[in-house]
């Protein structure tokens, strides 16, 4: 099911815009040292309140993963308490990659065989095509592949 927002402003209906977020932007986010932080930091602190953001559990876990042994525990437990905060608060939707969206995760991987696609990545593609996401927040250029949206802009 597909969740639309209509915005009614001056006469003019918008349908809400959505956004994924990758593991490189939560990477970006946490670790102040991140090549990328500023930027990160820069495109949140811009996002409009009506951008509709989501993440799925497997970059969860890839994130916690890389933060818990290249930044140690507190950084990842850190991590955590930010998605549950983001989940309580209303500004966080995780979807959990089961059923027909690893199906076409696996033939994600086997259409772009030539390519170095994480199972997480094509989880997180198969996950925009079903949710009818564009844009996604990251620094991964395999998100070009599908011809996604990657913001922030470099």
């Amino acid at each position: 099911m597909i969740r639309m927002f209509i915005w009614l402003k001056k006469g003019i209906q918008m349908k809400r815009n959505k956004l994924f977020i990758d593991t490189g932007a939560w990477i970006a986010l946490i670790v102040e040292n991140d090549h990328f932080h500023k930027a990160a930091r820069s495109y949140l602190e811009s996002l409009d309140l009506s951008i509709k953001r989501l993440s799925s559990s497997y970059v969860i876990a890839e994130t916690y993963t890389w933060l818990r042994y290249r930044e140690g525990f507190k950084s990842a437990d850190n991590f955590l308490n930010v998605i549950n905060q983001s989940k309580a608060s209303g500004m966080l939707d995780v979807i959990v990659g089961e059923g027909d969206i690893l199906d076409i995760s696996e033939q994600l991987l086997r259409d772009f065989s030539d390519q170095r696609l994480s199972y997480v990545d094509a989880v997180s593609m198969a996950i925009m095509k079903k949710e009818r996401i564009n844009k996604v927040f990251g620094f991964d250029h395999h998100f070009y592949l599908m011809d996604f949206e990657v913001v922030p802009y470099l």
